[in-house]
């Protein structure tokens, strides 16, 4: 199986850096909870920055929404500095993002490239 993301911790900036791709299904969401809890283990989220780069990211089957509005709660309850999202290039994954944060209390702020994220981090 091919895994549809990568996680990375940048301690010297102090950004957790989350690549998301590809078509996710219930196994590979579960994996990716369970590795991106791991992660924020290893760091004090008060002094990170989260960036999830989900341009790559497809629709996501209906059975794994619950899934996508779990891992925002779970980017919001870890008390990250900030939380900063690319938005999917795909409309149909876009859509589905929108509707899962409307359903949650999310704390971040979309943008729709890399470079407008990392605009963000210098401001």
């Amino acid at each position: 199986m091919t895994k549809l993301y990568d996680i990375n911790i940048d301690s010297e900036k102090k950004i957790l850096f989350v690549k998301v791709s590809g078509f996710f299904q219930e196994e590979d969401s579960k994996l990716y909870v369970s590795e991106f809890q791991t992660a924020v283990n290893t760091i004090n989220p008060a002094n990170y920055t989260l960036i999830v780069d989900g341009r790559g990211q497809e629709a996501i089957e209906s059975h794994v929404i619950h899934d996508l509005k779990f891992a925002l709660q779970l980017y919001s309850s870890a008390n990250f500095k900030k939380i900063i999202i690319v938005n999917p290039i795909y409309e149909s994954s876009k859509e589905q993002v929108e509707c899962c944060v409307k359903e949650v209390n999310f704390k971040g702020e979309f943008v729709n490239s890399l470079e407008e994220a990392q605009s963000i981090l210098k401001a």
